[in-house]
């Protein structure tokens, strides 16, 4: 049966400002992540929403450690790349696919994520792959932002491509994203109206023109 966490809650709480990552060339995990019950979603409402708050720092900070963009949820995502943070090797634990879809809709719900195969035809559908925003949407917004003003690029227009894998944006945080993550940061120009989206016919071939203040 499903261990509860109760007395180990105390522990979560006094250890979670210790995640941090390692200045070294490996992701240091905090002590709370060596405690079995942390891989299994806890039944009380309380200690519940601490275990994912935890699972949250835990799960950006990885992501941040490692430069990871998408996380898939699913069995199979689990068993190797970047969702490795959900499967502890070491106490031979990994997350539920619960406790997995549970953190994935906390991070939707906090703006740390958004569903990278949502659709609109079909919102209904299976959805396991999280785009993971360890900076901010805003954040990302304003660095595109800053990138194109620094560049002398306000009033041209730009390929996505470009932004994401072009010679233009090398060096740049948002260079090597996916193209689902970068357009976030670009919808939320547009809605500052900084940004003009152009859709193109297919998808990845959308256009952005960046527009004056």
């Amino acid at each position: 049966p499903p261990r509860v966490l109760r007395g180990h809650s105390c522990v979560l709480m006094a250890v979670a400002s210790a995640a941090r990552s390692s200045p070294g060339t490996r992701f240091e995990f905090p002590p709370f992540y060596n405690l079995p019950p942390f891989f299994t979603l806890q039944p009380h409402e309380g200690v519940r929403a601490k275990q994912l708050a935890l699972w949250k720092q835990v799960t950006l900070e990885h992501c941040a450690f490692n430069r990871t963009f998408l996380l898939d949820i699913s069995d199979g995502g689990v068993a190797g790349g970047a969702a490795g943070v959900f499967r502890n090797d070491a106490i031979q634990r990994q997350l539920t696919a619960e406790g997995r879809r549970a953190l994935a809709e906390h991070l939707v719900a906090e703006g740390a994520a958004a569903w990278a195969d949502a659709t609109a035809e079909d919102a209904t559908a299976q959805r396991q792959r999280l785009l993971v925003f360890w900076k901010s949407v805003g954040e990302w917004a304003d660095m595109v932002l800053r990138w194109a003003e620094d560049t002398g690029r306000i009033g041209s227009v730009e390929t996505v491509f470009s932004l994401t894998e072009g010679d233009i944006s090398e060096g740049e945080a948002f260079h090597g994203a996916p193209r689902e993550f970068v357009m976030s940061a670009l919808r939320e120009l547009e809605r500052r109206g900084r940004a003009k989206i152009f859709r193109g016919a297919t998808t990845g071939s959308e256009g952005v023109k960046f527009l004056p203040a």
